[in-house]
């Protein structure tokens, strides 16, 4: 059979479900809590060809809006199965709930998502779950963390906010070579940008709420990995309650058979937006691959196809002067404030406001997060157009 592309796949993936003999041209919302069956022998056999995947019953347990997105994400992701959840943290949360148990102990990265460091911090600790928080940039610490009964080491690709780089191979070796698990949140990066499975991962996190659907109007997760450890990953969700309904899956897979058009132009536009603001005298740091003051620069370049292929986050930090930043944001056209990340439209935040605003100070400070710093997730405007903006408005400083 032909080879045909990712962009080309992505298309036609996830367009059909068992017992349905219509064909049509977008997959349809199935907005119902449960199927029906004409018979008591039908319904057992239902069940039966439930667990095989090939029918459905209560939509809690399986539902064809959910699985023809899984499809998709699998394509993308390289994983033989995905399980659909309600959020990025019901994807997270019920992968480590699975995978982590009473007299474990896990790594985690010290500057990720700030509920992921929650469910370390206040929720697995009161179940018995040990861990410790390490920075994925520097291998010899996260080598001294690892312990005997060490299960599993979770990073982001990038971590949020400070765009920290985890050397992914590395730290697969490192994981499988002590009988752990490595778990990867790749989120900031998407598989457009790389692709962890294949290069060591075990299992993959994605807050689909993001750049995944891109339109800033549905919320879901997804984890994927092998088929029995994403089913055992499912039957937690369930369990919790924290498993993807239809109607947000319908919305996210609408969103995501665009993802090959809206992410490269996304992470180009980063690129080159990175590279501008490194260049003026008023942004005292710029955190993205890109540019050639970013520490990890050469594991960027081992990573990546190229500096515009790498990630459309970034974060740059200012003078920690609130007035000058706020006139700052007044004067900016196109980018505005935004709770979240991975819409059409750029958009910032403030760290120290939102997404790590439970974080004490003084561990906000220990890895780069000052009151100075802004995230900025870029969107697909014209790439000249953001450039000025951003530098026209940084003219308050003068």
């Amino acid at each position: 059979m032909k080879e045909f592309k990712e962009e080309s796949l992505i298309v036609k993936t996830g367009m059909s479900m068992p017992h349905m003999d219509l064909h049509p041209e977008t997959f349809p919302l199935f907005q119902t809590t449960t199927f029906t069956f004409d018979s008591l022998d039908e319904a057992k056999q239902g069940y039966k060809d439930m667990a095989k995947g090939e029918n459905y019953t209560y939509i809690r347990t399986i539902n064809p809006n959910r699985n023809a997105l899984g499809e998709i994400v699998s394509l993308l992701e390289h994983g033989e199965k995905t399980a659909i959840c309600t959020a990025g943290m019901g994807a997270i949360s019920a992968t480590l709930f699975s995978q982590l148990h009473a007299g474990d102990h896990a790594v985690y990265s010290n500057c990720c998502y700030g509920e992921s460091l929650e469910i370390f911090r206040d929720i697995l600790s009161v179940n018995g779950v040990e861990s410790t928080a390490v920075n994925m940039a520097d291998m010899d610490e996260v080598k001294a963390a690892m312990k005997p009964n060490t299960k599993m080491i979770y990073t982001e690709t990038i971590a949020n906010p400070n765009m920290v780089l985890a050397d992914i191979e590395s730290l697969a070796k490192l994981a499988h070579d002590n009988n752990a698990i490595l778990v990867v949140d790749n989120t900031f990066t998407t598989a457009c940008a790389i692709k962890p499975l294949d290069i060591g991962a075990d299992i993959v996190v994605n807050s689909m709420t993001k750049f995944m659907n891109g339109h800033s109007d549905a919320i879901q997760g997804a984890v994927t990995s092998d088929k029995a450890t994403c089913k055992k990953i499912e039957s937690m969700a369930c369990c919790l309650g924290t498993i993807g309904d239809p109607f947000q899956s319908w919305l996210v897979m609408r969103g995501i058979k665009t993802i090959d058009l809206r992410v490269p132009r996304q992470m180009s536009n980063a690129a080159k937006l990175a590279k501008a603001l490194e260049a003026n005298p008023h942004v005292l740091k710029v955190n993205h691959p890109a540019v050639e003051s970013y520490p990890q620069r050469e594991l960027a370049k081992k990573m990546f196809k190229d500096d515009e292929s790498m990630t459309a986050m970034m974060s740059i930090v200012l003078p920690d002067d609130q007035e000058l930043m706020q006139k700052f944001t007044e004067k900016l056209t196109f980018a505005h404030y935004v709770p979240s990340l991975g819409g059409l439209r750029t958009s910032y935040q403030q760290p120290v406001t939102s997404s790590h605003s439970h974080m004490p100070d003084a561990d906000r400070r220990a890895v780069g997060i000052t009151p100075g710093m802004m995230r900025i997730s870029v969107g697909i405007e014209d790439p000249e157009d953001l450039i000025s903006d951003f530098l026209e408005a940084l003219k308050v400083y003068d």
